[in-house]
């Protein structure tokens, strides 16, 4: 493996390690059941948590307003006589039809056991539901042929609506350019390359959205790796690695020489007072980059 495929393979773990560490877009919120069959309590740890119990002929029913996302969680309680991997069968019907069959396999798992009574639970296993807009019933049921029982937990997907955000103008910059989309709708980015960075004042706490286009030109082709550093009041804070591709179906209206990349995004943390930045294209030689920056209408001075 030569140098250049080498940082071509750091940048790309580092790339995926940052979007790993972002939160998720939603949270799940566990929902109640009109019908069920019963409920256990399995302890994981030092905590317990109700389950519902999944019987064959008498299905856990709910009614779910959708769009909605759902998530079941499901573990296999063993019986006496059972194997310690164990398989069973997930049905779950919506509005009376059969929309996900799931054959799941319940390991042992340490740890984990029945409250305040001796019994074997296995690990945990998720099974998702897309519910289409409108009221819909939703029933599921377990099935197994050893002599344990099936035990699930179910959660819909809930989005909070974040902060109302409002664009951002950074002070020293080397262009302004608005990206022009296929469907005629216009952005403005500001530009700013190896030579000339990006710099702004912002007063905290606050919380930046930023998002970023590498340059491409017409003869590049392919991924191409790019590497940013934010400093923060003269000192290094941060490096960011990306790898972008060309970003069709748009241009820069007062650059057609050069074109936009795929967005990449990032967030910057500000903390309490005020606080000068700077972002630097470092990599590759003669990168330049345009940005888009929001922030929280809230956060904007006198607000």
């Amino acid at each position: 493996m030569n140098r250049q495929t080498t940082r071509l393979t750091i940048l790309l773990l580092a790339a995926l390690t940052l979007g790993a560490a972002l939160p998720a877009a939603g949270s799940w919120k566990s929902l109640r059941a009109q019908d069920q069959a019963g409920e256990v309590c399995i302890r994981v740890g030092a905590q317990d948590f109700d389950y519902l119990l999944i019987d064959p002929e008498e299905p856990a029913r709910f009614r779910v307003r959708g769009p909605k996302r759902l998530k079941i969680v499901s573990r296999y309680l063993f019986g006496s006589e059972d194997a310690d991997n164990t398989r069973y069968v997930l049905r779950v019907y919506l509005d009376g039809r059969e929309e996900v069959v799931k054959a799941l396999r319940g390991k042992i798992k340490d740890n984990t056991g029945l409250c305040g009574r001796r019994g074997q639970v296995s690990a945990l296993r998720r099974t998702y539901l897309n519910v289409p807009t409108g009221l819909h019933d939703v029933e599921i049921v377990g099935d197994t042929r050893a002599s344990g029982r099936i035990a699930a937990r179910v959660f819909r997907e809930t989005r909070s609506k974040g902060p109302r955000l409002v664009s951002f103008s950074p002070e020293s910059f080397d262009g302004v350019y608005e990206l022009q989309f296929a469907s005629g709708s216009l952005s403005t980015y500001y530009h700013f390359s190896e030579d000339q960075p990006l710099r702004f004042r912002v007063i905290g706490p606050s919380t930046l959205q930023i998002d970023t286009r590498l340059d491409f030109t017409a003869g590049m082709s392919g991924a191409q790796p790019y590497e940013l550093l934010v400093v923060q009041d003269g000192k290094d804070l941060s490096r960011f690695f990306y790898h972008s591709q060309k970003l069709s179906g748009a241009a820069y209206v007062e650059r057609p020489d050069i074109l936009p990349g795929q967005r990449k995004r990032m967030r910057l943390t500000v903390p309490k007072g005020a606080h000068d930045y700077e972002i630097h294209c470092v990599g590759p030689e003669n990168c330049g980059v345009a940005v888009k920056i929001r922030i929280p209408e809230a956060d904007l001075q006198g607000k």
